[in-house]
């Protein structure tokens, strides 16, 4: 349980800093540098990372998934994850459906941070596999 529960921080703090990352990024490019977060944005950030660490408990089961199975899990993650982010970003007036580049930004962005998390995460678990599977080695040469 302890474990899930660091992976769990581990997602929502990527995801946060992926949204902040990239959320300033496209402000400070596309509005400019003098815009300001306010707190109910903040919260909303919030909101998705939870939603995002807590829909992805199916995948850190214990149980294996073939890999269709896998594939069919990450699929309805984004698709659900898409959908959440998007009705947070209209309710909190991120971007206006009447605005067709707004949205294709917002999406963008969406995919950009979704995509990040991912490739951060594999690498991260990537390395942390290594580390362990040196250490087993250490451990079989004594």
């Amino acid at each position: 349980m302890k474990e899930k529960m660091i992976m769990l921080v581990e997602i929502f703090t990527r995801v946060v800093t992926a949204i902040f990352f990239f959320a300033t990024l496209y402000e400070a490019i596309f509005v400019g540098m003098d815009v300001t977060f306010k707190i109910v944005d903040i919260w909303g950030i919030m909101f998705i990372a939870v939603l995002c660490a807590v829909c992805s408990l199916p995948m850190l089961s214990e149980k294996e998934y073939s890999k269709l199975t896998m594939i069919i899990l990450q699929v309805v993650y984004f698709v659900f994850i898409n959908a959440a982010t998007i009705a947070t970003g209209f309710f909190l007036h991120w971007f206006n459906f009447k605005n067709p580049v707004a949205v294709f930004s917002f999406e963008v962005v969406i995919i950009l941070v979704y995509v990040t998390v991912i490739v951060v995460s594999y690498k991260m678990d990537a390395d942390s596999a290594k580390k362990m599977n040196e250490k087993l080695e250490e451990r079989n040469i004594k």
